[in-house]
């Protein structure tokens, strides 16, 4: 029985989709079938087609992998005053310094809106730059502007109501995809960055500048930041004017770097 055996392994032939093959034969280069597309393959080609997808899944899960190490979300990275690279964009247009209730204006042409501008106010002016981190609520970090891109002017007469709802209407040009909603600065804002109304060396609330918050201080009159931090009324002049952006709550970052206005140490948004 044992040569019969033998005998039958030398003259092994194997029928394959209807094709005969003798046992010399059965190498994966040599060993063709037809696929469900209808074409017509090797053993070896299905191999090395299989082979080289597993590669490239393999890759695909280590740059998921390596992506996953590096990517945090935001609201779990940053802390109070920090700055985050955020862009509002630039100015398509130019204005002058507003001069009638509800007039914005002090802004030039192709300028960041990260950038500060000079308003006519009694005292004060800023140079401050980019976007800083004002406060972390339900997972979503709030933006403020580091100064102020723009002026608003505010007359007496009975139009706080209507300056309010102007600043916080304004602050939704600066959204960009990564903001939820935004606003305009408000008293209380402000008020909790040092917990008092005195004047201050904090910068996240004493930019040296004068600006207004969008909070009536009565029917004439809004609350404002004064050049020294401290909180006051006025009413009849031309203010900055400070954007609030609450940022999406899946917002990520990648780690820190540059924002484009100087603060190399920024968050960068993912």
């Amino acid at each position: 029985m044992g040569g019969g055996y033998l005998l039958i392994i030398l003259i092994l032939l194997v029928v394959t989709n209807g094709i005969t093959y003798g046992a010399s034969q059965l190498t994966s280069d040599g060993v063709s079938y037809q696929k469900k597309d209808g074409n017509l393959t090797t053993v070896k080609s299905a191999l090395d087609e299989l082979i080289t997808k597993s590669s490239k899944v393999d890759k695909l899960e280590k740059k998921v992998t390596d992506y996953e190490k590096k990517v945090h979300y935001l609201a779990d990275k940053v802390q109070v005053g920090d700055y985050v690279a955020y862009d509002a964009g630039e100015w398509k247009e130019s204005a002058g310094q507003p001069t009638q209730q509800g007039q914005f204006g002090g802004y030039t042409q192709g300028k960041n809106r990260g950038e500060s501008v000079v308003c006519k106010s009694t005292y004060g002016s800023t140079d401050l730059k980019g976007w800083r981190v004002l406060k972390k609520e339900n997972n979503q970090v709030y933006l403020v502007h580091a100064g102020q891109p723009e002026c608003y002017y505010h007359a007496g007469g009975g139009h706080s109501e209507e300056s309010v709802k102007l600043l916080n209407e304004r602050a939704k040009q600066y959204m960009n995809s990564y903001a939820d909603s935004a606003h305009a600065i408000n008293k209380q804002e402000a008020l909790d960055i040092t917990g008092s109304y005195d004047t201050t060396t904090e910068d996240l609330r004493t930019t040296g500048a004068e600006y207004w918050l969008a909070t009536e201080y009565d029917t004439f009159s809004l609350w404002y930041v004064y050049s020294a931090g401290d909180m006051r009324r006025y009413n009849g002049t031309s203010l900055g004017f400070r954007p609030v952006i609450v940022l999406k709550s899946t917002v990520l970052t990648m780690g820190q770097g540059s924002d484009g206005f100087g603060h190399n140490d920024a968050w960068i948004l993912a």
